[in-house]
């Protein structure tokens, strides 16, 4: 059995990453419904705001170019509202969350699995 202080902070490091696991879903949902000639909008727009140029961009680079554009534009709740949501009724989450969640909570925690 784990000590209260560690099982609080497992919990919150387990929401914190199916709070991000959730937010890249939702941002990879809108990024995959986007054409390509907006994807490149986007990331010419942004491109500009941080004063690069497009044309010397990779392919990742264009994609962390793109999805902080989306960042600014698609409406994510913020942790705090989004861990009330779900601890209310994660059934209305857990079906968006793309599994992501359990290597960030590992990684964070340094356990196992």
């Amino acid at each position: 059995m784990l000590e209260p202080d560690r099982e609080s902070k497992l919990t919150e490091t387990v929401l914190r990453a199916k709070y991000a696991d959730f937010c890249s879903a939702q941002l990879t949902e809108v990024f995959l419904s986007l054409s390509d000639e907006k994807i490149y909008e986007m990331v010419e727009e942004e491109a500009k705001i941080q004063k690069l140029s497009p044309s010397n961009l990779g392919f990742r680079k264009m994609v962390q170019l793109a999805t902080n554009r989306l960042r600014d534009s698609v409406p994510l709740p913020d942790f705090e509202t989004w861990q009330r949501d779900y601890e209310a009724a994660p059934e209305r989450y857990e079906k968006y969350l793309l599994g992501l969640w359990r290597q960030l909570s590992t990684e964070e925690t340094g356990e196992a699995g």
